[in-house]
């Protein structure tokens, strides 16, 4: 497995199949412009800025700072009701 700054020297090809073999989807959100996905290598965390109407990923963007999840935490749904 890459580290965060390896996987950073990558080229975007590069990274679009290193995720497809190593990343663990996790979730996705939207935005006016980009559909977000997010992704799981490792010990980091990769988003693939898409716009679908094109088929493409403009954006890849990673971090490890759990706080930078909170945009996806609205999704979660959590039914505790026994």
């Amino acid at each position: 497995m890459l580290s965060l700054k390896d996987f950073n020297h990558l080229t975007h090809l590069e990274k679009m199949v290193y995720l497809k073999k190593w990343g663990t989807y996790l979730a996705v959100r939207r935005t006016n412009v980009f559909e977000i996905k997010l992704y799981y290598v490792h010990d980091f965390f990769v988003e693939l800025y898409c716009r679908p109407q094109y088929s493409t990923c403009d954006y890849i963007g990673n971090f490890q700072n759990i706080s930078m999840l909170e945009p996806y935490l609205n999704k979660i749904k959590l039914d505790i009701n026994y």
